[in-house]
């Protein structure tokens, strides 16, 4: 009887012990792109990306990002560069932006569509 008991739970309990999912992957699809040389950093692919600033988090644990007209979620990095889109929250904006190749920032954990470092921008409305 014991070992009936003990059969079973291993056979229901072993299978939830690993996990049997899938990674999500990006499907951030930039609007345009451009190629240009920046000095001392080499080329750079800019990218333009049309959407709105987003505070997510509640205080003191805050984080910008910048949400796509297709609603794509983008991290922004550096923190210099989301104080100043703080002011900008819900305004239509175009940017121009280059992609990072890996996460830097908290919010990068939570907004699939990567990591970006904004350079310009301009409101639409």
């Amino acid at each position: 009887m014991k070992v009936i008991v003990f059969l079973l739970f291993f056979v229901f309990v072993i299978p939830g012990v690993f996990p049997c999912g899938k990674k999500e992957k990006s499907n951030a699809q930039p609007v345009s792109a451009e190629t240009v040389s920046t000095e001392g950093q080499g080329t750079k692919n800019l990218i333009k990306i049309i959407g709105r600033v987003q505070i997510y988090g509640s205080e003191p644990h805050t984080f910008v990002g910048i949400v796509g007209e297709d609603g794509t979620e983008f991290a922004v990095y550096p923190p210099e560069q989301e104080e100043k889109l703080r002011k900008l929250q819900g305004r239509l904006i175009e940017f121009t932006v280059i992609f990072l190749d890996e996460p830097k920032t908290y919010g990068s954990l939570f907004l699939k569509g990567g990591t970006i470092n904004p350079v310009e921008w301009s409101i639409i409305r």
